[in-house]
């Protein structure tokens, strides 16, 4: 299957995804107050930064091995490997799940049903997150985005039931369909079995996926745990309703992954694969096509996110959210940089070599940059100065990797990407001085002027990437050869 179709394939469910979290967001946000709302999204929060400290590194090593095995057309091995990561998923999710747990009750004061809630939702995302990528390592993107959907379904319909019939177990509708993902997913792992030398028996090489699985956690853990971890900081220097804002803000700018995630997704393993198989050339122009793309397509996007950034909020929570606007537009800024950094994280971690520990090692650079513009910054600004701490993290965790492999791969990106960062900060600024106009009443014909102009602006970018992507043809190449 192709990266192309892999990736509209993932787009759609993680849709799916992206649309569990916020609606199930919105309905608690409607249905409690703003400091109930700022608890429930600690507690996931929390759960998910404990989900990070392995299964997130053994997530990211299976989709490495498994496709770096396949790709070197050694099916038993990647049994092995798949089997190895598995039986760690397995042993280190509930642990971590009772760390969480032991955590939230301690910290919140929680019941012990509450506290079973974070358990279970720990456990359940930290083993879900390496079946996922399970599935992509052996190429059943098709099967996961069917599975994804249903659960994700059925993780919506649970919070609708949780608020209709007025419980108060929020977490539990998202750890049900985790469970349940894992379920399916493993069902479908056992049916992959069968394909030809899969049977075989083979010894994986223990200590390199592991040390992989280790670093990858630590990087993992810097970088998304960072975005997660940023929703406990605004807890300890912000008043409630801005913990409130930041949870919102926060579960906002999820859908603005839906891209890079399916790009990381499919393209990760389709990167291990090609190095497996010695090419090279074929990892340089994925990433160098990849970047580009997410560089253009983002400036439409985030222009008109920065114009609506007030109304999100009060769609989302209710019109005391609309304060949170710039908050929102600082998460937008330090998404736009997670997003342009996938491509070359995948890149270096893709290879088999010491690149591999690159995107570990600028993930805890940027986190600890964050960490202390939030020491300074926190206490005199709360959320505001939590926020401007993501985005420098975020500035450094990008600048590094995409510096090495644009020097590296001598990559055609400076102009696209200076003339996407233009548009946001001018987007960002102009929607900063409407706000402060009283001109925010207009938010959507002002959104869509915002876009197409930015588009406009992208024209030249998106052109050179067709005649990038466009196929040649015999004539051509012949008079390219001359």
């Amino acid at each position: 299957m192709s990266i192309a179709r892999t990736g509209l394939l993932t787009v759609f469910a993680l849709i799916a995804v992206g649309l569990t979290r916020l609606v199930h967001g919105s309905l608690v946000s409607h249905a409690t107050d703003r400091v109930t709302y700022g608890l429930v999204g600690s507690l996931i929060a929390l759960s998910t930064v404990a989900s990070l400290m392995l299964p997130g590194g053994l997530s990211s090593a299976m989709a490495k091995y498994v496709a770096l095995e396949r790709g070197a057309g050694r099916p038993a091995a990647a049994r092995a490997v798949h089997r190895l990561l598995t039986r760690w998923s397995m042993a280190s999710g509930p642990l971590l799940g009772l760390a969480a747990a032991g955590i939230a009750a301690v910290v919140w004061d929680l019941s012990r049903a509450e506290a079973f809630a974070v358990w279970l939702l720990t456990a359940s995302y930290s083993i879900y997150s390496v079946d996922k990528s399970a599935l992509y390592g052996f190429g059943r993107s098709g099967a996961y985005a069917i599975l994804e959907v249903a659960t994700s379904s059925l993780a919506i319909l649970a919070t609708v039931a949780t608020v209709v019939f007025g419980g108060t177990a929020y977490l539990l509708p998202l750890a049900v369909g985790y469970a349940v993902f894992v379920l399916g997913a493993r069902l479908l792992l056992r049916a992959a079995a069968d394909e030809p030398g899969a049977t075989a028996q083979a010894d994986p090489a223990v200590r390199p996926v592991l040390v992989y699985a280790v670093v990858a956690s630590v990087g993992t853990l810097a970088g998304q745990g960072f975005l997660q971890g940023t929703q406990l900081l605004a807890g300890w220097f912000a008043r409630p309703e801005e913990v409130a804002w930041f949870a919102a803000s926060v579960a906002l700018v999820a859908p603005l992954y839906f891209l890079p995630r399916a790009l990381g997704l499919a393209l990760f393993p389709a990167m291990a694969a090609a190095y497996g198989a010695g090419d090279h050339e074929a990892v340089r122009r994925q990433g160098d096509v990849s970047t580009r793309a997410l560089a253009t397509l983002q400036a439409p996007v985030f222009a008109a996110a920065a114009l609506l950034a007030p109304w999100l909020l009060v769609v989302f929570g209710g019109a005391e959210y609309a304060a949170g606007a710039d908050v929102l537009r600082l998460m937008l800024a330090a998404t736009w940089l997670g997003v342009l950094q996938v491509p070359s994280i995948n890149a270096l971690a893709s290879d088999a070599g010491r690149r591999a520990r690159i995107p570990a090692a600028a993930a805890v650079t940027g986190c600890l940059t964050g960490l202390l513009v939030v020491a300074v910054l926190g206490a005199p600004l709360g959320a505001t100065g939590v926020a401007l701490g993501y985005l420098a993290g975020s500035a450094v965790t990008a600048a590094i990797p995409m510096v090495v492999v644009w020097r590296a791969e001598r990559m055609p990106w400076a102009g696209t990407l200076a003339r996407s960062c233009a548009v946001l900060v001018t987007a960002s600024l102009t929607a900063t001085t409407v706000d402060a106009a009283g001109r925010s009443a207009w938010p959507v014909p002002l959104a869509v002027v915002a876009a197409l102009l930015a588009a406009a602006v992208m024209i030249p970018d998106a052109r050179a990437l067709l005649r990038v992507l466009r196929p040649r043809t015999p004539s051509a190449a012949v008079r390219e050869s001359r």
